[in-house]
């Protein structure tokens, strides 16, 4: 399988060489290969500068395709970061009872995937349960816990009252908690100055968005549909008691921030997360993803990232539809995990 691995990716691998040996060509292009906290800077502000851009031209696609071609990749690089070799060990208990929340949760959504009632009150339980328990289970200082305890217990019993405003606050603020992770991550314990350029662009597109300072820009982008996707549709599941102005800019702003949030996973985390500190090849980075999950779990991986697509073929929008259905665990996933990590017993054990 490694073999075929490396001819499929050959092309790819030659590709990227050349840029590398172009980029360093320039003294920018050097410094990014000796550092690597200066690349991944240089990276994550590309891809806020991509994002940005094609959320102005083609934001219907953008939130079409992204979740089909890139979610499944994504949730494999979530749980692989989070729960495979997280920043700190959490130990089995923690992700034991991880494991039966948000299990549960999932089993909820397949059931409603498959024809039956959406359950939100039970999801809420669900995912505010598997928070606690993580947080009671992770070894940490005790007054940081019982703060966080507190809170998300008085969060749990708001969402289950609420589950439709609880769930709508989730799937936004989960992409900027990813992002935030990230900056510390990308710190490495070393002066703000690292990262500070790139949380300073970010925050510049999201106030911009905000504020209407691109409202004309992103009215017209919204025009039309992609494979039936409407921003209508869009609008009633991301900003539903909106008013239209500012139902516009909040789903420009989930577009943005859901494809920064999969660069984040998908590019950001795994190279941060790396031990070499020089850009990684492809063959290494497939071999890594087969040492952490196996080479069943690499296949499988393969064939889920390809039954999606092939399934968007048949009808796009419904493929979509199931995919988020299915797919939300992993926002309380990742607010699990870093919650425990902000209280366990090691000092910025967040940021290690």
């Amino acid at each position: 399988m490694v073999d075929l691995w490396e001819v499929a990716l050959g092309p790819l691998e030659r590709a990227r060489r050349a840029l590398w040996r172009l980029g360093c060509r320039i003294s920018l292009g050097r410094a990014a290969v000796r550092d690597r906290a200066f690349r991944l800077s240089v990276v994550a502000s590309f891809h806020i500068l991509v994002a940005l851009t094609l959320t102005a031209v083609a934001p219907l696609w953008l939130l079409l395709l992204g979740p089909l071609l890139l979610g499944v990749p994504h949730i494999v690089s979530d749980l692989r970061y989070l729960v495979v070799r997280p920043p700190l060990p959490l130990g089995r208990a923690p992700l034991l009872a991880l494991a039966v929340g948000l299990g549960g949760m999932t089993a909820l959504r397949l059931g409603a995937a498959l024809g039956g009632p959406l359950l939100l009150e039970a999801e809420m339980a669900l995912g505010g349960g598997a928070i606690l328990a993580t947080l009671a289970l992770t070894p940490g200082r005790r007054g940081w816990r019982a703060v966080a305890f507190a809170v998300v217990a008085g969060l749990t019993v708001y969402g289950v009252a609420n589950p439709w405003d609880t769930a709508l606050w989730v799937g936004h603020l989960h992409n900027f908690v990813a992002f935030a992770w990230w900056l510390a991550l990308a710190r490495d314990g070393g002066p703000w100055r690292r990262v500070a350029f790139v949380a300073a662009l970010y925050l510049a597109v999201v106030v911009a968005i905000l504020a209407g300072a691109l409202d004309g820009l992103f009215t017209l982008a919204w025009t039309g549909d992609a494979a039936g996707l409407r921003f209508e549709e869009l609008a009633l599941s991301l900003a539903p008691d909106a008013e239209p102005v500012m139902a516009v800019r909040l789903v420009t702003l989930f577009a943005f921030a859901q494809s920064i949030h999969y660069a984040v996973w998908l590019r950001l985390v795994p190279q941060r997360s790396s031990d070499r500190r020089p850009p990684p090849s492809l063959d290494r980075s497939v071999r890594d993803l087969r040492a952490d999950l196996g080479a069943w779990g690499l296949r499988a991986v393969v064939v889920a990232s390809v039954l999606v697509p092939l399934a968007a073929l048949v009808d796009a929008t419904e493929t979509r539809y199931v995919y988020l259905l299915l797919a939300l665990f992993h926002g309380w996933l990742e607010l699990a995990v870093l919650s425990a990590l902000l209280v366990a017993r090691r000092p910025g054990a967040a940021a290690a």
